[in-house]
């Protein structure tokens, strides 16, 4: 793997830190002919995406709850348990593509 390739690699897992969906989709979009950095590209896009899929996910369960049990307070708990998860994930997604940027970068 060239210093290029190395550099865009480390680039789009780090770009959590500056730019987490824009990068890691440029570097995608641009580097189909360099396929270990158009993997590395789609990887670190997928970590950055996961996080925002899971709030998401927890907004709508918690919605469809929240009209199903009318029941503001138990609506409350299952968003802090589920909101408290999905922080759990975001902070380890967030550590992971930093380790992995710098992997990458040191390899």
């Amino acid at each position: 793997m060239t210093i290029e390739n190395k550099l865009l690699s480390s680039l789009s897992y780090l770009s959590i830190l500056f730019l987490p969906v824009i990068f890691p989709l440029i570097v995608w979009l641009v580097t189909a002919s360099r396929p270990e950095t158009h993997r590395n590209a789609l990887n670190a896009l997928l970590l950055h995406l996961f996080p925002a899929l899971l709030i998401f996910i927890l907004l709508i369960l918690a919605g469809v709850h929240g009209l199903i049990t009318n029941n503001a307070q138990s609506t409350g708990w299952m968003i802090v348990i589920f909101g408290g998860l999905c922080a759990i994930v975001a902070i380890t997604l967030t550590i992971y593509s930093i380790y992995k940027g710098i992997k990458i970068l040191v390899d």
